[in-house]
């Protein structure tokens, strides 16, 4: 007895009259399937007989939707080997320098990873949290895709993510194309936006730190946002800069430059000893500002690298140049005269860049807008004054050496946040106490800021202890300084 023994001839002959459609070339008998479907949903059974009868039909469906998916495959299998379509097909393109390769494997690493044959496997540098570390986590594994091409769903639409590696100059990148039936690439940019803000949302309260590599960028690490009151600086150095800073990314003062065809860009020389703190605040604000911060060496840069990199630069971001007197074409003309060439332009002699190449992706026509320059140095006075003049170079901030009331505020910082010492849970008023015996055991501008708080690191569970010891430790490190500084003028290796 058949499925469709209920079902009376008279039903069956009706059915098979029906007229062949234009979609019974592509599944013999769908008219009349459809047919028999419906007289026999709209007949006098049983809800039992119904459903035997729905399967019958499912069952009947199945090779021609299994074959209809195959025809979908291979019709994206087409759009690689150049062969004419059948369908019409849009595809998105992503390069692996572009910042929206990060968005794309961030997408599809968290939804879609189980479609790929093809995974990269890493150990995770950084955990989510500070307080999920066990056994279990240590060096614990992240996954995706790599290479090779898979198939998925998205949004009722079937995707085919393809990866290839190209060689771009002297190293191989990886490029993602993601591929769609139809004409219109509406469907691939709403896909393109919702990777875009799942992609925001993990970088939250978070700075991203650019390198390059040859002429692109790369994202290097992402750290948590250091906010600006754990930089511990004077507040005459560090307000009137966040200000200025501010100022300058109102928006109306971006209409103002542009009424008047000022080039919209602002750069900042923050110049003193190591340890005082210039990085660190560069990195707090790109992260107050959220902004991200991209890094420049300056010592393996050459001319047209350097146009390259700031020709690649997005719209409001930092950038941060690094100590550069490091690179001897910065340096007065003055104090480099045997580093000139025949046409008076100075050039280091470790390095291809120029003075002139370097003033030209300042503010020259290569030079890009919307976005601020920090350049850090230790020898300020080394400095071409053609690359500190205004317009270049619009605020100079001086970092010094720690005073007494910073040493008191690095010592309260660390030894007066709620939780953070649970052992000397003592209250703010005595630990502002012990902050100013701590301040006047250190010499007024002898030690960096880096110096003191690396020395209270030593004492975080017995802050006490640090008070004691203070005295001992100022005198080690200025015989230590004391040293150093003779064995320089005797042309003698720093002591490490």
């Amino acid at each position: 007895m058949t499925l469709l023994s209920n079902v009376s001839p008279p039903l069956i002959q009706e059915a098979l009259s029906q007229p062949m459609s234009i979609v019974d070339l592509f599944i013999p008998g769908f008219s009349n399937i459809t047919t028999v479907a419906s007289q026999v949903l709209n007949g006098n059974m049983t809800i039992y007989t119904q459903l035997m009868c729905l399967f019958g039909l499912a069952t009947l469906l199945k090779p021609y939707l299994s074959q209809l998916r195959d025809w979908l495959i291979e019709d994206f299998k087409q759009i690689y080997e150049g062969t004419s379509l059948p369908l019409e097909a849009s595809t998105v393109h992503i390069k692996q320098s572009d910042e929206t390769y990060d968005m794309i494997q961030a997408w599809v690493s968290s939804h879609k990873l189980d479609a790929s044959r093809s995974i990269l496997a890493k150990v995770m540098m950084k955990r989510k949290t500070q307080d999920d570390y066990d056994a279990h986590t240590k060096k614990s594994l992240r996954y995706a895709p790599w290479e090779g091409a898979f198939y998925f769903w998205y949004r009722l639409n079937l995707f085919l993510y393809k990866a290839t590696r190209v060689q771009v100059g002297f190293y191989p990148q990886e490029q993602i194309s993601i591929t769609c039936v139809g004409r219109s690439t509406s469907i691939l940019k709403v896909f393109m936006e919702d990777c875009r803000r799942e992609y925001l949302d993990t970088l939250k309260n978070k700075t991203i730190i650019y390198g390059h590599r040859g002429n692109c960028w790369v994202k290097e690490r992402e750290v948590i946002t250091r906010p600006l009151s754990t930089v511990i600086l004077d507040e005459q150095q560090k307000m009137p800069l966040i200000n200025d800073i501010q100022k300058f990314l109102d928006p109306k003062t971006k209409s103002r430059y542009s009424a008047c065809s000022v080039p919209y860009r602002r750069g900042y020389l923050l110049f003193g000893p190591p340890g005082t703190g210039k990085t660190s605040f560069s990195l707090s604000i790109a992260g107050a500002l959220d902004m991200d911060i991209y890094v420049l060496s300056i010592p393996s840069m050459k001319d047209d690298l350097l146009k390259d990199l700031f020709v690649e630069l997005p719209r409001r971001c930092v950038v941060l140049l690094e100590d550069i007197d490091a690179a001897n074409a910065t340096r007065s003309r003055d104090s480099s005269e045997e580093d000139s060439d025949s046409d008076g332009d100075t050039r280091s002699q470790k390095t291809g860049l120029t003075l002139s190449g370097l003033l030209n992706v300042l503010d020259g026509v290569s030079s890009q807008d919307d976005r601020v320059l920090i350049m850090t140095t230790n020898h300020p006075r080394k400095l071409d004054a053609a690359l500190t003049r205004p317009g270049r170079v619009d605020k100079k901030i001086s970092f010094q050496l720690a005073s007494r009331t910073v040493a008191k505020e690095i010592y309260c910082f660390m030894f007066g946040q709620a939780g953070d010492v649970d052992t000397h849970p003592g209250p703010n008023e005595k630990i502002k106490k012990q902050g100013e015996e701590f301040a006047a055991k250190i010499p007024e501008l002898k030690f960096s800021p880096a110096e003191v708080m690396a020395y209270l690191q030593q004492y975080w569970d017995s802050p006490a202890s640090a008070i004691e010891h203070c005295r001992e430790w100022v005198d080690d490190l200025i015989q230590e300084k004391e040293m150093n500084a003779a064995s320089l003028e005797n042309g003698e290796p720093e002591l490490a």
